[in-house]
């Protein structure tokens, strides 16, 4: 395989390619991309925020990328070429595209090694990869693209210019909109995990229904969309969804959702718009999500959460609420120990009382006396 190519850039050209103001020399060339702590003398450099600001004392980049509010610390540094722009770290990513451009398909047009079956109908322009397996009646738009070893079932739909990469799979029936990427070992339309107890054992229920994905999506590798029991389990147009996510049958994902990777939805789950689900959060079956929710990371969610708020925790609550758990939790041994010593001086305190009456008695008996 041949080697990436490398465009090298000036301070410059990449100030004037992100319209951002440049302090220092337009001469300094980068001819690759580093993360800050690592870069060299030669590559480009990020920091997102002044708080970052301290690691570029021990970096050997030269050409840095930063936010306006370092621009006095910019002007008070003569060894460095600073370019500064309100997001640092999208301004890098530009860049990088242009210092690293993505190497060109290895196949292009429809390879021999493919199979594909006579009544599938492929639009213009479209790559079929060697290896490739596409079913009966299936319908591919122009501008597509389909990776060695994918499989289409039969009847799927798939529109313009979608990506399905290397080892995903679709069962029969997908619908697949425009602009999708669907990236490796993904599968879309498998049997959902429904099953009925009958005289001890388990019988698998049907799932006749499909997948929906709208467009404007991208979904992560190896993450699996089942098909539904009946009528569709949908993914919203402009949602991402990361790596290793599941989402089980008959769930209904809303718009522009954000799914980070080895989130788990049971069945029948609905989420609003601009939806977010942290990193392995865990949505019980039948539960809605409204607009704007946002739940973090390992949280647990088992009943419905109203949108534009934020939820933590197993079972999940409003943040402000968990926040008080978690700071009673911290103090659980201490106030354990101040409870043994609060028991200990009731105990010392009912022993004097004790004493106390029994003393009391025998004086009221010896003045009786």
């Amino acid at each position: 395989m041949a080697a990436q190519s490398i465009h090298a850039l000036t301070a410059g050209e990449i100030a004037s390619l992100l319209d951002a103001e440049l302090i220092g020399s337009g001469d300094a060339i980068v001819s690759g991309t580093n993360f800050i702590e690592r870069a060299s003398a030669t590559e480009l450099a990020f920091v997102g925020c002044s708080k970052n600001a301290s690691r570029i004392e021990d970096t050997a980049a030269v050409v840095i990328i930063a936010p306006p509010d370092l621009k006095t610390a910019a002007q008070d540094d003569p060894e460095r070429t600073y370019i500064l722009t309100e997001r640092p770290e999208d301004a890098f990513l530009t860049v990088a595209q242009k210092i690293c451009p993505t190497r060109p398909e290895s196949w292009t047009g429809v390879s021999p090694q493919a199979s594909i079956a006579a009544t599938a109908k492929i639009g213009r322009n479209t790559t079929v990869c060697p290896f490739a397996v596409i079913g009966e009646h299936v319908s591919i738009g122009e501008d597509c693209h389909i990776g060695p070893g994918a499989v289409i079932g039969s009847d799927c739909h798939i529109g313009d210019n979608t990506r399905i990469d290397a080892q995903a799979v679709l069962y029969a029936g997908t619908q697949v909109g425009s602009d999708v990427t669907i990236n490796a070992g993904t599968v879309l339309g498998a049997e959902g995990f429904g099953y009925s107890t009958v005289n001890g054992q388990h019988r698998r229920l049907p799932h006749v229904g499909h997948v929906v994905i709208e467009d404007d999506v991208e979904i992560g590798a190896c993450t699996t969309v089942d098909r539904a029991k009946m009528g569709a389990t949908v993914i919203g147009s402009g949602t991402r969804i990361d790596n290793q996510v599941m989402v089980g049958h008959n769930c209904q994902i809303g718009k522009h959702n954000l799914i980070v990777s080895q989130v788990g939805l049971a069945g029948s789950c609905s989420t609003g718009a601009y939806v977010v689900l942290a990193g392995q959060a865990g949505i019980a079956d039948h539960v809605h999500l409204g607009d704007g929710a946002i739940v973090g990371a390992k949280s647990g969610v088992h009943r419905d959460m109203p949108g534009g708020k934020t939820y933590l925790g197993s079972p999940a609550t409003e943040a402000a609420e968990q926040a008080k758990i978690v700071t009673s939790l911290r103090r659980l041994p201490q106030l354990r120990k101040t409870i043994k010593e609060l028991q200990q001086q009731v105990a010392t305190l009912q022993s004097e009382l004790a004493q106390a009456i029994d003393s009391l008695g025998d004086q009221a008996a010896r003045e009786a006396a």
